[in-house]
């Protein structure tokens, strides 16, 4: 036996019998690296001229090439500029204070002389530029409010429009030969609308100088507690061409008894509409009204699109109190 001043031999310790010292013994897994943000390139300033119109930086701190796995050296530069520019050619100096240095030669792009561009090219532009979604001749549709600072009611606008390019418009705002000839390009395209309270709202936001450029309006549903208000704001859109209705103008059968329900609506704006062509019925001439905004109940109550030759009788009734 031992003696008693003697201790027992510990026991080895495993990373069974010690989690800790186990959990411890566990390498961890080594973070990723930060990318880092690539370096500016100090611009040389020679003092003759304007300063080169392009950044260069590169990754990394160090400014030396590395060695590349294929042999030789690398090293990867960033070039950005405000406006396009066009690689020329390098070369390398031979004389002078930089002999022995390399430059790239870069030749920024000149600005496009547009207002030098004839008036027809330019409207052609226009019409690209400002057509919805890249189709020309497509509607805008004003389907969103938004409050507005200056304003405590929400300005109504075309949130899809604004979603393909938010700064589109902007070209406006550049100087006024291009305001007076851009405007009349972009309110030449139809206008979609959800009722005539959307229409009331818009033509109650909009400055007074813009309802006369108005070309082309399409209402999805005719609202009659707001109808004559929005008619009688669009009486001073005295070069609109189109006006088009898609549902609820009426929902009985009788003609007569239609005609004199939206002629009290819309007197004014087709009494403007004729004083300003010279012909008397010309208002009535840009209706147009969908499938289910002229309707009537058949006998299951089913809403049934009038037939052509009682809108031809509508339309007919309203020349006659235009007359």
């Amino acid at each position: 036996m031992p003696p008693k001043s003697s201790t027992k031999p510990k026991k080895a310790e495993t990373p069974e019998s010690s989690p800790q010292k186990a959990a411890k013994a566990t390498p961890k897994k080594a973070s990723p690296k930060k990318k880092e943000a690539p370096a500016p390139l100090k611009r040389l300033e020679t003092g003759e001229g304007p300063s080169a119109p392009v950044d260069i930086s590169f990754e990394g701190l160090a400014i030396e090439a590395k060695v590349s796995e294929n042999g030789g050296f690398t090293h990867q530069l960033k070039l950005e500029a405000p406006s396009s520019f066009t690689l020329i050619k390098t070369f390398v100096f031979t004389e002078g204070p930089y002999q022995g240095q390399q430059a790239i030669i870069i030749r920024p792009a000149k600005a496009l002389p547009f207002l030098e561009l004839s008036k027809e090219v330019r409207a052609r532009i226009y019409r690209f530029y400002f057509a919805p979604k890249g189709v020309v001749g497509e509607s805008i549709v004003l389907d969103s409010k938004r409050a507005n600072k200056d304003n405590p009611n929400k300005d109504i606008y075309a949130k899809t429009y604004a979603d393909g390019s938010k700064n589109r418009v902007g070209l406006l705002a550049v100087n006024k030969e291009i305001y007076d000839d851009a405007i009349k390009i972009f309110y030449a395209h139809s206008l979609k609308l959800e009722s005539t309270s959307a229409l009331l709202d818009f033509l109650s936001q909009t400055p007074n100088s813009v309802r006369p450029l108005l070309h082309s309006l399409e209402v999805k549903g005719y609202v009659k507690t707001n109808s004559r208000n929005a008619l009688c704001c669009l009486a001073e859109a005295k070069n609109i061409v189109r006006l088009r209705f898609e549902s609820g103008v009426c929902s009985d059968g009788d003609p007569t008894k239609a005609a004199r329900a939206f002629f009290g609506d819309a007197q004014k704006f087709l009494e403007a509409i004729g004083a300003s062509r010279g012909v008397k019925d010309a208002g009535v001439d840009l209706l147009e009204f969908g499938k289910q905004a002229l309707t009537y109940k058949d006998e299951k109550k089913n809403a049934k699109p009038w037939a052509d030759t009682l809108v031809k009788e509508f339309k007919d009734n309203l020349r006659g109190k235009l007359k």
